[in-house]
């Protein structure tokens, strides 16, 4: 069983680590590296010591590289550790397995072992990223090996392990699975970042901090006005800095205990995903989907589905041909493609799709952003419009990609002008977020603020830019569900570079620049669609 468990979780290891958001979320967890212990004069931190910084010691490196490690790839990560289950049921892979002996909580147990050797190899290459910064920096010459990884392997390691057993619990559990369930966990990250200092104490903060207050507090330096934060930030102010050599052996005691409890949930939150998982074998119940259990019939044998043709009913009507879900071929009539047609029909039947499958209540949520937005703001920017910008986000998310494409990616290929269809779709994307920021855009206008309006404005393009871009690329939906709300939590934190919405004022980018940012995306976005239209 072991051996089953451990072949699954490589091969689905070795396929998930092709993948481009594979790359996408290790380039970023290197350059959050980089961030978090800059080699030059860099006002980026991702841990904080009020008006201090440490000397880079092996143990300080280490840390605070090991801590940025948790924040981003706990929400980063999740996303491309999550939809394991749902590729295996789409590809057939899953109907194989479920022909096979390997029962449930073994596959699961193979998931979360797939999960956890996807976040270790970006780990290693943290931990790497972490040695260089050491070397070139030259604050301590002094290489110690234990002090360096010992965070890794008792904080985040551990939390991860956590991340990697809610990934597999989320693909299991009904109304997890899509898109609702990246929001979901956004919210879990938003919570659980929020209280790693308090209660939970899920990065080991009491035992680090309480260790660099001794440290301090040996140097002479007073410690009562000392504060600790967690989270990318820019500080410009000059900062003293203090020599902590990290924590050791001896002192990690408190780390490892809530470690050893960290991965004993995650195996428990993993497992707990067999309830809800029936191994595929709800697959039997789909039209053209067959396969052999174990001593019994091939699934499909003796019945013929709704809408489906046999080769005698093909025999006796030739001209009666059938494609998904009933729609007749031969009474559609179809013609020779011609590049004929309006943008206007395209840009209507890509916002059709867009729309597709929206509940009211959804629709009345975003109609009550709307009206929040007709406020008058009461600075030079508006309170609720980041808010109001994130509640659209799984519309966006289908940009650039058919949410089960298969055959209708193939269809739609096949059309006369790509660069039409591609345009109309981006169009599609900017007519919501041009509808969320109306209200906000006239109410700014009028306050005397058109840098904020125009900041509100430029944003409401880069979104469907980004969307588009992200989903050309990857095909999917996860890339785009994972960086918005990164880029969204870092401008809600006013992090100035990262404000695509103006809502910081004169610290966030001209909105000349954010339009041209937006403009290029979508340029790259089209063109990706072209050259891959082109070498079909």
């Amino acid at each position: 069983m072991v051996t089953r468990i451990g072949a699954l979780a490589l091969a689905d290891f070795r396929e998930r680590r092709r993948r481009p958001g594979y790359l996408v979320v290790l380039l970023g967890t290197l350059a959050l590296g980089l961030l978090a212990a800059p080699v030059g004069d860099s006002r980026w931190q991702v841990f904080q010591v009020t008006d201090l910084h440490g000397r880079y010691t092996s143990g300080y490196v280490g840390t605070v590289t090991a801590l940025g490690g948790a924040v981003w790839l706990s929400l980063a990560g999740f996303g491309i550790a999550r939809g394991a289950i749902a590729r295996d049921e789409q590809g057939g892979v899953g109907q194989l397995l479920a022909a096979t002996p390997l029962g449930r909580t073994a596959y699961l147990a193979g998931k979360f072992v797939s999960n956890l050797l996807l976040f270790g190899s970006m780990l290693l290459a943290l931990a790497g990223t972490a040695l260089a910064v050491q070397l070139v920096k030259g604050d301590s010459g002094r290489v110690d090996v234990v002090r360096l990884l010992l965070p890794y392997v008792l904080i985040t390691l551990p939390l991860l392990a956590a991340v990697a057993g809610c990934a597999v619990l989320f693909d299991t559990v009904p109304g997890l699975r899509g898109g609702a369930g990246a929001m979901v966990w956004f919210a879990v990250w938003l919570v659980l970042g929020a209280q790693t200092g308090g209660g939970l104490d899920l990065l080991g903060m009491r035992r680090i901090t309480a260790s660099i207050r001794e440290t301090l507090a040996a140097g002479g330096h007073p410690v009562d006005g000392v504060e600790f934060g967690v989270g990318l930030t820019a500080d410009d102010r000059v900062l003293g800095t203090f020599d902590w050599p990290g924590l050791g052996p001896g002192e990690a005691g408190g780390p490892a205990a809530t470690g050893l409890l960290s991965a004993a949930a995650a195996v428990g939150i993993a497992t707990l995903g067999a309830l809800w998982f029936r191994r595929f074998d709800g697959a039997e119940h789909r039209p053209g989907v067959t396969g052999v259990r174990p001593g019994g019939r091939a699934r499909g044998a003796g019945r013929t589905e709704p809408g489906a043709t046999t080769p005698e009913a093909g025999a006796a009507v030739p001209a009666g041909l059938t494609g998904p879900a009933g729609f007749d071929l031969d009474r559609a009539r179809l013609t020779p493609a011609h590049r004929g047609g309006t943008v206007l029909a395209a840009l209507t039947g890509e916002l059709r799709i867009l729309l597709q499958g929206q509940r009211w209540w959804w629709a009345g949520a975003a109609v009550f952003a709307a009206s929040a937005l007709s406020v008058a703001p009461d600075g030079p920017s508006h309170a609720v419009l980041p808010f109001a910008m994130l509640w659209p986000v799984l519309l966006w998310s289908r940009m650039g990609h058919r949410t089960g494409g298969g055959s209708v990616d193939e269809l739609l290929g096949a059309c006369p002008s790509p660069l039409r269809r591609g345009l109309a779709a981006l169009l599609a994307g900017v007519i919501p977020a041009l509808a969320v920021v109306a209200g906000s855009v006239v109410r700014l206008v009028g306050a005397g603020e058109p840098r904020a309006a125009a900041g509100a404005l430029a944003g409401a393009l880069l979104i469907p830019a980004l969307a588009m871009l992200c989903g050309t690329v990857t095909r999917g939906p996860r890339l785009f569900q994972t960086v918005y709300p990164l880029l969204w939590y870092g401008m809600i934190n006013h992090v100035g570079g990262l404000d695509f919405l103006g809502v910081t004022g004169g610290r966030a980018p001209a909105p000349a620049a954010v339009a041209g940012l937006a403009a290029a995306l979508a340029v790259a976005a089209l063109t990706v669609d072209a050259i891959r239209h082109a070498t079909r």
